[in-house]
């Protein structure tokens, strides 16, 4: 149980990523915030105030432990709840947390509500303060 707690927290494992979208490491999450890719949403699923302390810029934040159906939401109360465009069931999500697992539950939950492209960034805020990535 160790191993895995310390390899989630080292930004080395998440939630296996199967069926369509994949995991992302650190370099290349930075080159989509850098070039502002719109191809992909980048998605935050840590807690208001965890993402109010500093998150990836360009992240939207969609708290996955406090509100875990907010994908199956018609798109008017999504936007109403979170402040952005629900995304297209098209457009490729890239979730992330503090380390990686929630990010993983909340794909399940994103591919249960029929989204085609979900993927993960495994290493999440701990990988990317890690390794300089910038904060706002």
């Amino acid at each position: 149980m160790w191993k895995a707690i310390t390899s989630a927290f080292n930004g080395e494992q998440g939630s296996p990523n199967n069926g369509n979208g994949q995991n992302y490491d650190f370099e290349q999450v930075k080159s989509f915030v850098d070039s502002k890719d719109k191809s992909k949403t980048i998605i935050d699923v840590r807690e208001a105030d965890e993402y109010n302390g500093g998150h990836i810029p360009g992240a939207f934040n969609m708290p996955f432990r406090s509100q875990p159906l907010a994908l199956h939401q018609p798109a008017g109360e999504f936007e109403e709840d979170f402040g952005f465009q629900k995304p297209d069931k098209s457009q490729e999500l890239v979730l992330l947390c503090a380390s990686g697992f929630r990010a993983g539950k909340a794909r399940e939950e994103a591919l249960r509500a029929n989204y085609e492209a979900v993927s993960v960034y495994p290493g999440s805020m701990n990988d990317w303060i890690a390794k300089g990535g910038p904060t706002v």
